[in-house]
């Protein structure tokens, strides 16, 4: 669990932590030099399996904080929480049901909520994750295209730590945000996902401090460069997927882009054409529109998609 400036959720998120009903072999918080006492909630909890660790630069270091985790961990398995969001009581349970149902799975994932204030939304899936089953590269990335959402999100998987070493650990200096998806596509290079339907998780979205709302999508999705490394080395189906995820990620930054000031540095020739021909027409409107005008249009449309 990484830490920084979370006090106003941290207690919840570890309480949730320490209430499964299998119980976690050790809970790893990593604190970002902390302002507002959340390092202190966490340190005040009498519990012998937390263990509190530092990152020695001040800021928000997500990525930084699970890698130090990874390191550290003595468990052979890794599942992740941030501190602003929650695990189900049987979280961990439904993990390690899918660990042995496919013991050469190298991650386990189940499905979440997303909280938006005391509304929910559930995880979109694609018809075919509706039962338990095993996803190989080619079986992940349909899924993913399929609906448009990442079947595998932080809070709601576990990966093995050994494969999380090998793949080379979240792009920790390279990205800012979009670099768990990154992470991914690296680990199902590796092996099979292990997917349960079951919803174990809660996704805050509207939490304080959160990353995303510091950042922007003006930049190339980090998964950009790991796809295009992939491409290098495969053919047929796999690649066609890539490609296709490219361009969707990119049209995912396109759309996003509407809200925020600056310009867009992704190119036309960041996508894969024929194929994203309508991205392109999206990623030159993202450019081209003036950033007040974009943003008004993003505001407008926001506005008539909440009174519908």
């Amino acid at each position: 669990m990484p830490l920084y400036n979370k006090a106003a959720h941290v207690r919840a998120a570890m309480e949730s932590a320490l209430s499964q009903s299998l119980p976690a072999h050790e809970i790893l918080v990593i604190d970002n030099r902390s302002t507002d006492g959340g390092r202190e909630l966490v340190a005040a909890i009498d519990d012998e399996r937390i263990r509190l660790l530092d990152l020695p630069a001040p800021g928000p270091g997500g990525y930084a904080g699970r890698n130090l985790g990874i390191h550290a961990a003595r468990g052979d398995w890794i599942a992740f929480l941030d501190a602003d969001d929650l695990w189900q009581p049987d979280h961990l349970a439904v993990l390690a049901e899918a660990i042995a149902a496919d013991p050469g799975a190298c991650a386990a994932a189940t499905r979440f909520d997303h909280r938006f204030g005391d509304r929910s939304q559930l995880q979109r899936i694609a018809p075919e994750l509706a039962r338990p089953r095993s996803l190989d590269l080619a079986g992940f990335l349909t899924a993913w295209l399929a609906v448009r959402e990442c079947p595998m999100w932080t809070g709601a998987i576990a990966i093995r730590r050994d494969t999380l070493i090998e793949a080379g650990l979240f792009p920790e200096g390279r990205a800012v945000r979009g670099g768990d998806k990154d992470l991914w596509l690296r680990v199902l290079a590796r092996g099979t996902l292990r997917y349960d339907p079951r919803v174990t998780a809660v996704f805050h979205r509207d939490s304080e401090n959160k990353v995303s709302k510091s950042t922007t999508t003006l930049e190339l999705p980090c998964l950009v460069e790991t796809a295009r490394a992939m491409l290098a080395r495969t053919a047929g189906r796999e690649a066609a997927l890539l490609r296709r995820l490219v361009n969707q990620e990119i049209g995912h930054y396109a759309r996003y882009a509407m809200k925020y000031p600056g310009r867009m540095s992704i190119r036309l020739g960041d996508l894969y054409l024929p194929e994203g021909t309508g991205t392109a027409a999206l990623l030159l409107a993202a450019k081209l529109i003036p950033a007040p005008l974009r943003q008004s249009t993003h505001a407008l449309r926001n506005r008539l998609l909440a009174r519908a």
